[in-house]
């Protein structure tokens, strides 16, 4: 995941993260149609990129922990986001590493979930959320998940196929593992988390809708 996200933040990354000009606007949507204005607290912001969105949460919490598994991204994000409530942080990919438990009053996870390379990491991810959510704290969170036969087949002939791409924007790292709407809510539940409210809409993805969370400890 470090490689493939370094050598993507060498060219044009908002080919891959989105249009940076868009963050605040994209973020302003996520919250908006889950009902959600929150402000205050602490942001844990997982995926932070280049910092497309990074400005506008600063705008709204007190602090932001941003988090990227990339050196290159942060480097990015650092030169683009000046704001003295943020603290940029490297994670290894598989955990929020460096994060205390139960310190966000508010976590934004937004274009990241649907580049992670496996079922397991996917897991991983959910269970650290809940992990760092702070008592009362919630989750915003988009993901594509997967739908139909047409959806599970389509992975299971492509899943084997992934890993041999050489090129950073044809591996697993970036195209990512697409979960059924079954698989999803048994590891959301595994991971300790309830659904506060959602809503879904047309995804980049085949075979998939996205899926938006405010999400909660149970």
């Amino acid at each position: 995941m470090r490689r493939t996200w370094d050598a993507l933040a060498a060219g044009e990354s908002d080919v891959y993260v989105g249009d940076p000009a868009r963050g605040a606007e994209e973020l302003a949507g996520l919250l908006g149609r889950l009902g959600a204005d929150p402000r205050g607290g602490v942001c844990v912001e997982v995926g932070c990129g280049p910092g497309r969105m990074t400005g506008a949460l600063a705008e709204r919490f007190d602090d932001v922990l941003a988090l990227d598994v990339s050196p290159a991204m942060l480097e990015r994000a650092r030169a683009n986001v000046a704001a003295p409530n943020v603290d940029f942080r490297l994670v290894s990919g598989a955990r929020l590493d460096g994060v205390d438990d139960g310190v966000a009053d508010a976590l934004v996870c937004y274009l990241v979930l649907q580049h992670l390379p496996s079922r397991r990491v996917i897991a991983s991810y959910l269970e650290e959320f809940a992990r760092v959510l702070a008592p009362g704290g919630e989750a915003f969170v988009q993901v594509p998940v997967l739908g139909g036969r047409s959806g599970r087949l389509w992975r299971a002939l492509r899943t084997p196929l992934v890993p041999l791409a050489r090129r950073p924007d044809r591996g697993a790292a970036f195209r990512g593992f697409r979960l059924t709407g079954a698989e999803l809510d048994a590891a959301l539940a595994a991971a300790g988390l309830r659904v506060l409210a959602s809503d879904e809409g047309p995804s980049a993805y085949r075979f998939s809708r996205d899926r938006f969370l405010r999400l909660g400890r149970r």
